[in-house]
């Protein structure tokens, strides 16, 4: 396993896309991969589970963002329904800089991502126990991130409306989407439009020597004005606000 994902690393995220991993980086996202096998046989965290699959279906398509959109040195990021801590915990190896705050509603999962921060003695980063659409509406969180990830979370017209609260003016929402794309931007775009958002052209995940290639996109929305309380609720109902339940917090002030 070290090897494979070593050489994909350094292949894909270094040779192709020029992210400059440095080894002690690369030595974390093996350590990363082993606990993730290793907790995979008491949680069901994931279906990907060889080192190819983790390589190229969890690390290089999260750090595909890092070659696709341009983040802020400093900027604040919330990973929605992080589960495994994907792209999260692999933004925050790639790029230490960035201050990020993991949420999912799933406890035992974020104990998994606990376990990863702190074996890889990760600071500016901590993980967050809640819905996105009911943490979204707390103070210290409403506008609070200039960049919103969220990888298999939902289709894109409810992932718009549950990630648009969190994001601030001149932000970014950053939606990993799968084969189906077009069919979910026929209702995206007027979810976007509805939510004050300029939705971006997907653009399509490519990793270099991967076969077959995963179908997969980034979709990107920006936040140019401010949103409108009533624009961001979502049809149906929702439930009543709620505080969520904190867990550790490693995010530096």
């Amino acid at each position: 396993m070290k090897e494979k994902i070593a050489g994909r690393l350094r292949e894909v995220a270094n040779d192709e896309w020029k992210l400059g991993l440095t080894e002690a980086q690369i030595g974390q996202f093996i350590i990363f991969a082993e606990l993730l096998v290793e907790w995979n046989q008491k949680f069901n965290l994931t279906r990907l589970t060889s080192p190819d699959q983790i390589a190229d279906g969890h690390f290089l398509d999260s750090l595909a963002v890092l070659h696709a959109v341009k983040l802020r040195q400093g900027g604040h990021v919330i990973d929605v329904g992080t589960g495994a801590g994907l792209p999260g915990i692999a933004l925050k190896i790639a790029r230490p800089d960035l201050m990020i705050t993991l949420l999912d509603s799933t406890a035992k999962k974020l104990l998994f991502c606990d376990e990863v921060i702190g074996r890889l003695g990760l600071d500016g980063i901590r993980t967050l126990n809640g819905r996105a659409e009911e943490t979204a509406k707390l103070p210290q969180h409403n506008g609070s991130y200039e960049f919103v990830t969220a990888r298999a979370v939902a289709p894109l017209d409810r992932l718009l409306g549950w990630c648009a609260p969190f994001v601030n003016v001149g932000g970014l929402i950053i939606a990993f989407k799968g084969s189906s794309v077009n069919e979910e931007l026929a209702t995206g775009v007027p979810a976007a439009k509805r939510l004050r958002l300029n939705l971006g052209k997907p653009i399509p995940i490519v990793i270099p020597g991967m076969e077959p290639q995963t179908g997969r996109y980034i979709v990107t929305a920006r936040r140019d004005t401010p949103l409108s309380p009533l624009a961001s609720r979502m049809p149906g109902g929702e439930r009543a606000p709620r505080e969520p339940g904190r867990r550790q917090t490693r995010l530096e002030k």
